[in-house]
This record gives structure tokens, sequence and C-alpha cells, in this order.
């Protein structure tokens, strides 16, 4: 992600300008390549705030009346792959994407996908709070997600109603937030996103799919409340979730990965996330592996460099060094 910094914070952008096509050359370089029509450009009017915490970009935008585009060529061009959440703060926007169209009102909330195409368009001045961030840090498969494409969140209604205010809120303080509560606020916000678009999609399920989709839930809670315990197996999981362990398996084999890869895969993210805080710098590394479930320092190294691609010790000397912030 290219957020275009600002002088004071290399993970910031900030701008005010009256220049369509200045506009266009920050919003494709902050966010992901995309092509921006205006109907009047002699009289556009843009500003971004925004901050880049851990892959996870937070911004502010204000906008004239504008349309933007993700095409199959854009999408070809590009590496990376995000998913864009909307907060629609003022204005009217239609949001178009997998044969859906949703309408954003003041309060709505939006999900789209960067890697298939999509369109936004605004009739009239617009101010939205956007969050984008990588398709693996949401704890929900795929094949879901695309159900929640372009499908309006009343932000009067369900988890919706308590994560607008969030957002805004969060909006407004990201840019004072220090490197490692920022650290903190990625985690939690990304949870409370996963934990509303799993609602969702149990709201939009029926019967039989409402069964399951609560259960997936269940699952993915037990197992975040007990990340720590060492003794966490699929064993334990299914019986505290009366299933089987076979059926367990079944379930995450159609998430496309197995019970255990996805336990791994969130104990490192939360061993990489304390390995950059400069408050935990005076523990030993194997006892922040040991603190979220590594009790062997032998595998605990083994996995973490196959994972990041280098040592922990590398990993956490790297990090902490980065920015000034931490």
């Amino acid at each position: 992600m290219n957020a275009r910094p600002d002088d004071a914070d290399p993970n910031a952008v900030r701008l005010r300008t009256r220049s369509f096509r200045q506009w266009q050359d920050v919003v494709s370089g902050s966010f992901v390549p995309l092509e921006v029509v205006s109907d009047d450009p002699a009289s556009f009017d843009a500003r971004l705030s925004g901050r880049v915490l851990e892959d996870v970009f937070f911004s502010e935008i204000g906008v004239s009346a504008h349309r933007v585009t993700r095409t199959p060529e854009l999408i070809d061009a590009s590496s990376e792959l995000f998913y864009k959440l909307t907060l629609q703060l003022k204005g009217t926007g239609l949001l178009v994407q997998d044969g859906k169209e949703a309408v954003l009102r003041p309060g709505d909330i939006g999900l789209y996908d960067t890697s298939r195409p999509y369109t936004l368009t605004f009739d009239s001045p617009m101010h939205a709070v956007v969050v984008m961030f990588p398709h693996g840090l949401l704890d929900i498969d795929r094949a879901e997600v695309e159900r929640l494409t372009a499908v309006r969140l009343a932000g009067d209604d369900g988890l919706a109603r308590a994560v607008s205010p969030f957002l805004r809120e969060l909006s407004r303080t990201v840019g004072d937030l220090d490197g490692s509560t920022g650290l903190r606020v990625v985690h939690n916000t990304v949870d409370v996103i996963s934990t509303m678009l799993a609602g969702e999609l149990i709201r939009l399920a029926g019967d039989s799919r409402t069964r399951s989709g609560e259960l997936l839930h269940s699952i993915h809670e037990y197992i975040s409340r007990n990340l720590h315990d060492p003794e966490l197996s699929p064993s334990s999981i299914a019986a505290a979730n009366f299933i089987s362990t076979r059926y367990l398996q079944q379930i995450f084999h159609k998430q496309g990965t197995t019970i255990s890869q996805w336990i791994r895969d969130r104990r490192m993210s939360y061993v990489r996330r304390d390995l950059q805080d400069p408050r935990l710098k005076h523990l030993a590394i194997s006892q922040i592996a040991a603190s979220w479930g590594f009790v062997n320092p032998a595998h605990f190294s083994k996995a973490f460099r196959a994972d990041a691609g280098e040592t922990a010790s590398e990993f956490r000397s790297r990090m902490l060094a980065a920015s000034p912030a931490r």
C-alpha cells in the first residue's frame, strides 16, 4: 500500500486539492489503482487524510461529485488484494460489484473487494470513512465475504449501529496513536469488522445456513478466547461446540484451510504484534511465543521463519527500529 506520506509521518497521507488530475494520482497511490471520472473537473474539490497501520489504511475523504471504477486491467496490474469498507457520512453513493447494487446513505456501511471490478458513483459531494485491509486479516472465508459485497449495512440496524460510530471516532484519532497502541487498534478494528460481517452473514442466511453460520461464529469465538492455552486442540474445540472432530475438520476444509493452520495463523499474528510492542521488549521472545500457545521454542522458531522469511529476533529488531513512533 503506497500512501503518499506527509512531512511529519511517513505512514500518513494528507491532501487538500482542487486539481482533479492530482486527486486521480493520489487516490490510485494511496488506495489501489482506480479510474476516476468527474463531470465538472474545473470545480472539483477534494480532501484526504489517513494513516497506514500494519498494512491497514484508515482514511477519511471528502470529494465533489465523481465516479471511481476498478477495471479488470487495473486489477491484473495489482499485486496486493484488499477489502475496502466504507462508512458513508455525507451524501449518497451507489456501490456496484458482483452483479449487486447498494445505495449508501449517511450512517450506512458498504464492503467491496479490490480483486474484482467495482464502481462507486456519487452524484453530489460526499464525505466518508474508508478502511482498507488485506484479505488475510479477515477471519471469514472469501466465498462467504463475497455474499456481502455491495450490500447495504444499515447504520441504524444490527451491529452496524455500534460499528458506525466506532469507525467515525477512530478516523478522528488514528493520526495520534503511537506504534504500540496502533497495533492493538488494528487488531481490535479488524475483529470488530469480522464480528459485524459474521453477524450479517448469519442474518442473511436461511435455516440450515443460519445454523451453520452461528456454529462457525461460535467456533471462531471459542478459539479466540483460548488462543493462549497450549492445550487448545481440535478435540477440545469440537467438544466445546458439541460436534465431532471430523465435522470440525470438514468445516475448515470448506474454508480452504485446516483447523490447525487457522489456529497457528491467528497465534502468529498476535506474536508478531507483541514483538513490535516496545512495552514488551523486556520479555524474551520465547515468553511471548509461549503466551500465545507456542510452548516448544524450536518448533516456534522454525514456524516463524517459514512464515515471515526471517527469524523472530530479526523481525523484532527490524520492526522496533523501523519507526521513531515505536
